[in-house]
């Protein structure tokens, strides 16, 4: 039996493809844990999350946009950075003034639900931010305990 018969060679191309694949995702995704920790400070990040959708601040004329990315919680604030834009946003933990779970945002229908952050931006004036993120309940709990409570 040769290892390079024609039902041999399928089975080898679809196993490399799919080992390409996997480590593709691995690579982006140590890429952003890098970037994270980069940012945060190395033992600083209390809660991360990847293949989170940002969808923009509600004073943007573009809202809602989508980009994918990473978000990271330390007990200075919450950090997104997305994946190919070289969209950014930092909000500080003192600056948080509640969390909210809605189906739309800035008059837009998003088709499922989405975690509205609001929080005072750099001009004193009240601000959202909309996301996409996995196990919102367990982000909503990590904010409140670090930085809602103390209001």
């Amino acid at each position: 039996m040769n290892i390079l018969d024609s039902g041999n060679i399928n089975t080898l191309i679809v196993g490399g493809l799919f080992m390409g694949i996997i480590f593709l995702l691995s690579f982006i995704k140590n890429m952003e844990s890098r970037r994270l920790r980069r940012k945060l400070g190395v033992g600083r990040i209390l809660l991360s999350g990847f293949n989170v959708h940002y969808y923009g601040l509600e004073s943007d004329e573009r809202v809602p946009f989508k980009c994918m990315g990473v978000l990271g919680l330390s007990g200075e604030g919450l950090y997104f950075c997305s994946r190919i834009l070289k969209r950014e946003l930092f909000i500080k933990g003192e600056k948080f003034t509640s969390i909210s779970v809605t189906d739309d945002f800035n008059g837009k229908d998003m088709y499922g639900n989405v975690v509205v952050f609001n929080f005072i931006n750099d001009k004193d004036t009240q601000e959202k931010a909309a996301f996409r993120i996995p196990y919102p309940e367990k982000w909503s709990k990590a904010i409140t305990d670090l930085f809602l409570k103390k209001i």
